[in-house]
């Protein structure tokens, strides 16, 4: 089965994106780091599938890969996930529509590098608060749904 691997943000053209085997797993790999704009804080996850913000620490828990519209956690090889509810955590990656994010630019920005994160499944956006929860709300063009990503 042929896959095609498509970059969708302009950070994420700057980073160096591996192909991902089909389980998902990201052993070895470089990625990005999701600073939220609000906060500056680094999305973060752990092996138990909690994701959060801390401050950025420049470890693999805080690197993401792209695979195919899905981010991947460097360290866990687990994929950024979500519910209609808006919890957000990581899973296994499975290849459903819950793990799959489009990310768009945000208008008017002066960091064109800026993006929001919007869940395929629920059309939420990956949202965060200064007390480093990570969630999913409407997409309300607000400073906390807004995420840089850098290498």
């Amino acid at each position: 089965m042929k896959v095609k691997r498509l970059l969708v943000t302009a950070a994420a053209a700057a980073a160096v994106v591996l192909p991902l085997c089909v389980t998902g797993t990201a052993s070895a790999a470089t990625g990005v780091v999701f600073h939220d704009y609000a906060t500056g804080r680094c999305l973060d996850s752990n092996a138990s599938g909690d994701v959060y913000t801390l401050p950025c620490n420049g470890g693999p828990f805080q690197e993401w890969v792209q695979g195919d519209w899905t981010w991947v956690d460097v360290a866990t090889g687990r994929c950024l996930d979500s519910n209609a509810g808006g919890a957000a955590y990581t899973l296994p990656c499975n290849g459903g529509y819950f793990q799959k994010w489009q990310p768009f630019d945000v208008d008017g920005s002066i960091d064109p590098s800026i993006y929001t994160q919007t869940d395929f499944a629920t059309g939420r956006c990956l949202d965060s608060n200064a007390g480093g929860d990570v969630y999913t709300l409407p997409c309300n063009g607000g400073p906390f749904q807004e995420w840089a990503a850098t290498t």
